[in-house]
């Protein structure tokens, strides 16, 4: 008797456990995925065509940015993610292809490619972009630094260096952190546009 008593209890506990967990009822997921560029399309003008090609190398980022969720840093320097925001592609991937995307509706160039894809003309011009900064802060202000290099394929290059202006977002509320996001990044392939055109 003693032996068949915890085999039992054991049995007894599975027969009420096991139901309770077929019976769990799975939530619908409200995490929402965003990407950075225009979004809608546009057609790329014949007079573009004519332009030297250009294509947009991996931008270099803070490694803090690594993260699939969208962030934002407290006063104190620590790094809070956005609940249920995530980007819906690698962030260094997102900001080569808006920044191509918007330099096309520029005028700078054709748009050869941008990373992750590889660079399949070789006398392209090659656009380096390096992030000092980027991101959004505790207190509303969004913070866009890069420097900007154009390389051309005879070797001469020209460059830059993009800080943006009076960007904000609602704390909480990370459309408006890509909205100003998408902001930065219109305003830069225009000051890339302006310095690619100066003699």
């Amino acid at each position: 008797m003693c032996n068949k008593l915890p085999s039992f209890l054991v049995t007894l506990t599975c027969l009420l456990v096991l139901p309770a967990c077929v019976n769990l009822k799975p939530v619908p997921s409200q995490t929402k995925c965003y990407t950075l560029g225009p979004v809608e399309a546009q057609v790329p003008d014949a007079a573009i065509a004519q332009k030297a090609p250009i294509y947009v190398v991996c931008p270099q980022l803070p490694t803090y940015l690594d993260s699939a969720w969208l962030t934002y840093l407290s006063a104190d320097g620590e790094l809070n993610k956005l609940a249920d925001a995530r980007w819906a592609e690698p962030l260094a991937e997102g900001i080569a292809r808006a920044v191509s995307l918007y330099l096309s509706r520029a005028g700078v160039g054709s748009i050869e490619g941008y990373y992750p894809w590889p660079n399949a003309a070789s006398k392209s011009t090659r656009l380096s972009l390096n992030f000092e900064r980027i991101g959004a802060l505790e207190s509303g202000a969004v913070q866009v630094v890069v420097r900007w290099t154009l390389k051309q394929s005879d070797g001469t290059s020209k460059g830059g260096r993009y800080n943006s202006d009076n960007l904000h977002w609602e704390v909480g509320q990370p459309e408006t952190l890509v909205a100003a996001l998408n902001s930065a990044l219109r305003e830069l392939a225009d000051e890339i546009g302006a310095g690619n055109t100066a003699p």
